[in-house]
């Protein structure tokens, strides 16, 4: 695994494992390793001079929840977050809103009351690769841009002004995001600040509300639907098998079996399922961190599965000393055993399997997940099958947001 305190220097991003402080002029930006000290304020990338700003923290919601938010906005949402909101509609709807991130020419049209008067607003997003050299580099590794948005915005049909929204997570479990907003080429700075304050308070507004609508509406809505789960009977040794089979579009075979050897940190955990993930450490580091797992190595992960939290130590298994519960057929594999940490002399040893192809068209896998747990987990929590078919779903789903960027950042050095 690389070490920790390397410092990683990329097109002026200075990125740390880990934490650094806050500070007015440098923003703790949180990616999926590290912090970037980004120092946008006075970045020489920036050609235009800042004509309105917003600097501010949205307590207990993820970033993931806005990158979801950009391209699913509706009225109900935005006029509950702010009433100065009146109407909202898409003049050009996102091409794909069921991926986090933003989708470069989407536009909309809105009416709010800001400044002083009611204004019709015309909102375009901008192609990310207008900010280069403004954000985080690695934005541009994956699919779509996963800490900021970039707009066109049009008053009252006055000549256009850009805003740049940055976002990143902060905090001691990094479950807030922090906030930058500027406004360039604005030919009426008093105009554009009285937007960016109004676009503040709203985005302030989401927060009793967007990390539920992320849960049900794209985690339940969307993700759980790309795959289905079976579960089997009790067995003779009082043993229940959960299969889970889905196709995970959007990321490579290697890029999959380099992942567990590199989860690293909670940071990195939360990335990974903002909503049911709580901590990760490693017990036992991997040895040799490569693209397959480190048999021996021990994960600690903290988790909900449904509404239950649970501590567990995942241990990296050899099939060769101890056959999986099921044949190993496919190229790539996880194989573990799982214990809850405060039960693990307890109950009985269960494990996990993961599996995973290439899919029929080459821009995915096939990952089938087999999961051998105690039925005495039943007594913990009644629906406990279902709520880890839910939970596997959930997560792997996710890993296209996330695990292209890391895996061309820092194995191929891109």
């Amino acid at each position: 695994m690389p070490n920790p305190h390397r410092l990683i220097r990329s097109l002026g991003d200075m990125r740390r494992r880990a934490p650094c402080l806050l500070t007015l002029s440098t923003i703790c930006l949180l990616t999926s390793t590290s912090l970037i000290a980004n120092v946008s304020l006075a970045s020489s990338a920036q050609a235009q001079s800042i004509n309105a700003s917003a600097q501010f923290a949205i307590k207990g919601v993820r970033p993931e929840a806005f990158s979801w938010f950009w391209d699913n906005i509706d009225e109900a949402m935005l006029i509950a977050a702010n009433g100065d909101n009146k109407s909202f509609s898409w003049q050009q709807a996102p091409s794909s809103p069921q991926h986090l991130g933003y989708s470069a020419g989407a536009s909309y049209r809105t009416v709010a009351a800001f400044g002083l008067g009611t204004h019709t607003v015309d909102v375009s997003y901008l192609d990310p690769n207008t900010m280069r050299g403004r954000v985080a580099s690695d934005n541009f590794l994956g699919s779509k841009p996963y800490s900021f948005l970039a707009q066109n915005v049009s008053v009252d049909g006055k000549p256009p002004f850009t805003v740049l929204i940055q976002y990143n997570p902060v905090g001691s479990t990094f479950s807030d995001s922090q906030f930058l907003i500027q406004a360039t080429a604005a030919a009426d700075p008093l105009l554009a600040q009285a937007y960016v304050n109004h676009l503040r308070k709203t985005l302030l507004g989401l927060q009793p509300t967007l990390m539920d609508a992320l849960s049900e509406r794209y985690f339940n809505g969307v993700l759980k639907k790309r795959g289905y789960y079976s579960i089997g009977q009790v067995d003779k040794k009082l043993n229940v098998k959960l299969t889970i089979v889905q196709e995970i579009k959007g990321i490579e075979p290697q890029m999959l079996a380099w992942w567990w050897d590199h989860i690293g940190n909670t940071a990195r955990y939360r990335l990974w399922q903002p909503v049911d993930h709580v901590s990760f450490e490693w017990t036992i580091p991997p040895n040799s961190p490569d693209l397959m797992y480190d048999i021996g190595a021990v994960q600690k992960a903290k988790e909900y599965i449904g509404k239950t939290a649970l501590t567990l130590n995942i241990t990296g298994a050899d099939p060769k000393v101890t056959p999986p519960p099921v044949p190993l057929t496919d190229p790539g594999y996880f194989y573990a055993s799982t214990n809850l940490t405060l039960l693990a002399s307890i109950l009985p040893n269960n494990s996990l399997t993961h599996q995973w192809r290439p899919n029929a068209t080459g821009d995915g896998v096939v990952l089938t997940s087999t999961f051998v747990n105690t039925a005495l987990a039943l007594v913990i929590n009644p629906t406990f099958f279902d709520d880890l078919g839910s939970h596997a779903l959930r997560e792997f789903q996710m890993l296209p947001y996330f695990l292209p960027r890391l895996y061309k950042r820092e194995y191929l050095n891109q």
